[in-house]
């Protein structure tokens, strides 16, 4: 075969060859190729929509949005516009390197718009505008910020905005949730996401083989998220926060009939601010803060009640008919169980329930726990809603402990004596709860035996139409009147006999009861308690004060004083 018709029939495999390419990519894979072409014709341009207000209960903002501007510059073709970049610096003064470094890390196809610099000033936003002939590719766009415009006030009820994490992403991306997209994390902010997420809209245009605009084929407008009105008061909520403030706890008040949460703030507490102004440091000096500010102390502490819990040991002694209100016990100052001594921080002499509660004799509990047993002193705490959530329409809220349930019996296998049951009858030894367990479990005495569920939102706010969420109907407990009778007498007389341990409140314009407990602590101050209502007559509001290691409720009286006197001079004057 000569040079010439190996040439020839080379060319003739090329030529068949080129033409079995020609098949396969126009025909057999036509329509992949059509779409690949589709997708680098069509661009989309985002449009972001602002979050959802967040309300107290009379309409008064706690959490709403501010615009924030944003440079944008959109690349015209692959080669990188250092011009642009250059004049940029100079106008802003930010180092070119980093402008640069911003470009790279956003830089996806031409025409696609990058963000620079997030959370520029108005007065910097209008410079670039003056130069906007020499800037010909850099766009100011103007994006919807989240503010909190009470600082700290109210951070653990509000919680903070955060970009979404892989776990919410895949958790979320089908109901439209996208990577970038900031999300609630902690508080009402997370619990009601769903609600206050808005959707955002944007712009499909067709662009040349060079990235440049030829025309806008659609436009999806973008939808804010929904208003929530929340159960708090906004006036409460202040006084709450000024008096709290510098302390180490909890206050909380809520109607004890529909559960709403009037106010609740947890000391120390954090502005949700910061993780807006997307500072790592000082995010990373909140997350290791070894006071915990993130922590909220109302819902997620665990703490010994103290005498607090003398209510349940009173309740269940009275519903078990352990005890009557006329049988008394002799205090002496201790008591002699097994082979140690059990104190009361006084010697009482001959105490009923009634003067026990008022002046929270221990050795009264311990007669009376020695009765009842430890088996009806956790199912009477159950009953009266600890060991359990409340239900409170935050996450991650703490379930507490409460002993000698027949499982941890059986788990642990271990061993209870005398001295357990007596330490647990005047709530120490195991015995852990949270605040606001504490704030329901009064709430059934002021409502006359209802175990509400509290609760945070009060509505939605969807354009003018406004949802309403009613309170869900509570439990009605088997207490019988005579017991919450007696029950509440021991509490207002705490308040309004000689030597009740909550005496301070005595002179207040507004009838009050209520108990005060002192938690004894391994190795540091106790903690102090106080849980009451008022008015006593026509029960309003429930409080719940809680300090860490103030050394006893006396210290907590005096809060809950100061918070009542001022909520009767700002906010309700009957």
């Amino acid at each position: 075969m000569t040079r010439l018709q190996i040439f020839h029939r080379s060319i003739k495999v090329v030529f068949i060859f080129l033409c079995l390419a020609l098949v396969y990519y126009q025909i057999i894979q036509s329509k992949r190729y059509q779409q690949l072409s589709q997708a680098n014709r069509i661009r989309i341009l985002p449009q972001p929509a602002s979050r959802g207000f967040i309300l107290d209960r009379n309409g008064r903002l706690l959490a709403g949005n501010t615009l924030s501007y944003n440079v944008l510059i959109t690349p015209e073709g692959t080669s990188f516009p250092a011009d642009e970049i250059t004049r940029l610096s100079s106008i802003l003064s930010i180092p070119a390197r980093q402008l640069k470094s911003k470009y790279n890390e956003g830089y996806t196809a031409p025409f696609v718009p990058i963000v620079l610099l997030r959370g520029i000033s108005l007065s910097q936003a209008v410079t670039i505008g003056q130069f906007k002939y020499d800037l010909p590719g850099v766009s100011v766009q103007a994006e919807p910020k989240r503010i909190y415009p009470l600082g700290s006030l109210a951070s653990h009820v509000l919680g903070y905005l955060n970009k979404i994490d892989a776990w919410r992403l895949e958790m979320l991306k089908e109901y439209g949730y996208k990577l970038q997209d900031l999300v609630g994390y902690s508080g009402v902010e997370e619990v009601y996401d769903y609600i206050l997420h808005p959707r955002d809209g944007g712009m499909q245009v067709e662009v040349d083989n060079k990235g440049r605009l030829r025309r806008i084929l659609g436009f999806k407008s973008p939808q804010g998220g929904r208003d929530i009105e929340l159960t708090i008061d906004l006036e409460i909520q202040k006084i709450v926060y000024n008096n709290l403030n510098g302390h180490t706890g909890c206050v909380i008040i809520l109607n004890p009939f529909n559960g709403d949460i009037l106010a609740l703030e947890a000391f120390p507490n954090f502005n949700p601010q910061v993780f807006q102004e997307n500072r790592p440091s000082l995010i990373n000096s909140l997350l290791n803060d070894p006071d915990s500010p993130l922590f909220n102390r109302a819902i997620n502490g665990l703490y010994p009640p103290g005498s607090i819990f003398k209510i349940v040991v009173a309740t269940a002694g009275l519903e078990k008919k352990k005890i009557h209100s006329q049988d008394r016990f002799f205090c002496r100052g201790d008591m002699q169980i097994g082979n140690r001594k059990f104190g009361c921080w006084k010697m009482h002499g001959w105490q009923d329930i009634i003067s026990a509660i008022a002046e929270s004799c221990n050795v009264f509990f311990y007669n009376l726990g020695l009765r009842l047993g430890p088996q009806s002193i956790n199912e009477y705490a159950l009953k009266l809603g600890f060991n359990q959530i409340t239900g409170i329409d935050l996450n991650g809220e703490s379930t507490g402990f409460i002993p000698y349930s027949l499982w941890e019996r059986i788990k642990r296998r271990q061993r209870w004596f005398a001295g357990d049951t007596a330490n647990m009858s005047i709530g120490q030894g195991e015995v852990l709860v949270t605040p606001i367990q504490v704030a329901r479990m009064m709430a059934i005495f002021a409502n006359g035996g209802i175990l509400i569920k509290p609760r945070l939102l009060k509505s939605i706010r969807d354009g003018d139409r406004i949802i309403d969420f009613p309170s869900k109907h509570g439990i009605k407990l088997q207490i019988s009147k005579r017991t919450l009778n007696i029950i509440k007498e021991g509490l207002i007389a705490a308040v309004n006999e000689s030597g009740g341990t909550a005496e301070i409140l005595s002179d207040m314009r507004v009838s009050i009861a209520g108990k005060t407990g002192t938690a004894q602590v391994a190795n540091a101050r106790a903690h102090g308690w106080f849980v009451g209502y008022f008015p006593v007559e026509k029960p309003r509001f429930v409080i719940c004060v809680f300090l860490e290691h103030v050394g006893s409720g006396y210290y907590c009286c005096r809060l809950a004083k100061n918070i009542i006197e001022q909520m009767l001079e700002k906010v309700y004057c009957d």
